[in-house]
């Protein structure tokens, strides 16, 4: 197995994806072959499970985008099984200190000290998974908590860490500013995430969006949502509405 986005993020590459939490297969299929470098499909969030996710992973087929899941806590079964079905990287989230990282890293290994169990599914499409597993799969802690920040250099040094996500609603709604992005406290709390990150070469990202993308590449995150379906879809068809409507009430259409 290789992970094309480990080695995306080890070139120094930003990266794009998106959030998926409508339940068909029929979204990643769509969307498998757009040129996204991976795609987040959220149980956390949505109505997704487990079994409704494994589906829309093989929808992706051959196609290069990497599939990640965002696993609903920081629980070995539960990492477990979203690697079981062909996640490449596991987002985690409310990971608060040093030892929710590494708890959550151990569950992703297979060699001590790491907890996770042999599982024959991936294994019958690549018979080189549990070989290559521990050093391509990548485990992605989300920062989202005033205490995650307090204690950002301590997650971020976790060993095995190659990337850690920022989690922008649930910060600012910690450090009780909900939404507020343009606020300087907020604005503070992304530079000392990012500037963390960096100063120990691991990733930055940011898993919502809440500025122009081109501001989210300046400021340095190497993985960047461009939003979630759901948020795509709504948008789009009230545009679509709003476009329709202003040209059935034009005085040409009377």
């Amino acid at each position: 197995m290789q992970n094309q986005l480990k080695s995306q993020l080890k070139n120094g590459l930003v990266t794009f994806g998106v959030t998926l939490g409508i339940s068909s297969p029929e979204v990643p299929y769509a969307l498998g072959d757009l040129g996204l470098d991976w795609i987040n499909f959220d149980i956390q969030h949505s109505v997704l499970d487990t079994q409704t996710v494994a589906g829309m992973i093989q929808a992706l087929g051959s196609s290069k985008t990497v599939p990640i899941v965002r696993v609903v806590s920081n629980d070995p079964g539960r990492i477990n099984k979203a690697l079981d079905i062909g996640a490449r990287a596991v987002i985690v989230p409310l990971v608060n200190t040093r030892s929710d990282a590494e708890k959550a890293v151990r569950s992703a290994k297979y060699k001590p000290p790491g907890v996770r169990s042999f599982g024959s599914r991936v294994w019958l499409k690549d018979s080189d998974y549990t070989e290559t597993a521990d050093d391509e799969i990548m485990i992605i802690p989300q920062v989202e908590t005033a205490l995650a920040l307090q204690n950002v250099e301590e997650i971020v040094t976790t060993d095995g860490l190659e990337a850690v996500f920022l989690g922008p609603f649930d910060l600012s709604m910690s450090l009780g500013i909900f939404r507020q992005f343009e606020n300087p406290t907020f604005q503070r709390a992304v530079e000392l995430f990012v500037s963390t990150c960096k100063a120990h070469d691991v990733a930055p990202g940011l898993l919502a969006p809440t500025e122009p993308v081109q501001k989210s590449i300046q400021q340095g995150f190497k993985l960047i949502s461009l939003g979630a379906d759901i948020s795509f879809l709504t948008r789009g068809v009230r545009d679509e509405l709003k476009s329709a409507r202003s040209g059935a009430d034009s005085p040409a259409r009377r």
